[in-house]
């Protein structure tokens, strides 16, 4: 066998580096790289699939959070309610808000229970559907009461801003003040102010159970 010429020995060496190559390719390149891509697939799968849990998480978080606000806000609001046993109460209540305002109370008038008087809901305009009471739907019944004070301007604003800060919940309508006539002997720097308004509350029955 002859010596392989060196044009003949280059083009062996370059076929054999070739051959290597193509190998390399087929036997670690592509399959490696079709890994790598598979798991960089996965990966973000993975990761999408992180992220869509997290954000599931954080709502869920706020949600709760919500929930316990809200629950909150209805235990402070019912413990503002008085029950039907607890009107009697109520008005020694505002008596006793009078006497420290020093007020002259002349008037106070307990409309019926359940509902009416001048604090229920106006009927609705013909063709308009009739608004709901506040307490519809929850269970509980509408108190009313008329309530007329007497006195000076501090006094009377002392005695309004006492209802509207009530540790029990009471909404005020139909407010009118009206200056009355000095009495004999009486100076005319303060003048004694009427003041007539509608207290409107809202009470759980004893049927709503026990607090």
């Amino acid at each position: 066998m002859r010596p392989l010429l060196p044009r003949e020995k280059v083009i062996v060496w370059f076929l054999a580096v070739l051959v290597i190559g193509i190998g390399f390719y087929y036997l670690v390149y592509a399959p490696k790289s079709a890994e790598i891509n598979a798991a960089s697939q996965e990966l973000k799968k993975a990761k999408d699939e992180l992220t869509r849990l997290q954000a599931q998480a954080a709502r869920r978080e706020q949600i709760e959070r919500r929930l316990k606000e809200l629950q909150q806000q209805v235990k402070e609001t019912e413990a503002k309610l008085p029950t039907s046993r607890e009107i009697p109460t109520l008005l020694v209540q505002l008596e006793g808000l009078a006497s420290q305002t020093g007020a002259n109370l002349t008037l106070i008038r307990p409309g019926p229970a359940g509902g009416g008087g001048q604090g229920a809901p106006q009927p609705a305009r013909p063709g308009a559907p009739a608004a709901p009471a506040p307490g519809a739907g929850l269970g509980l019944q509408q108190f009313a009461l008329e309530l007329t004070a007497e006195g000076t301007y501090d006094v009377v604003e002392s005695f309004v801003r006492g209802i509207e800060n009530f540790p029990r919940f009471i909404a005020m309508s139909d407010l009118k003040i009206t200056p009355l006539p000095p009495r004999a002997g009486e100076s005319g720097d303060r003048p004694r102010l009427s003041v007539g308004l509608t207290a409107t509350t809202y009470f759980v029955p004893e049927s709503g159970g026990a607090r």
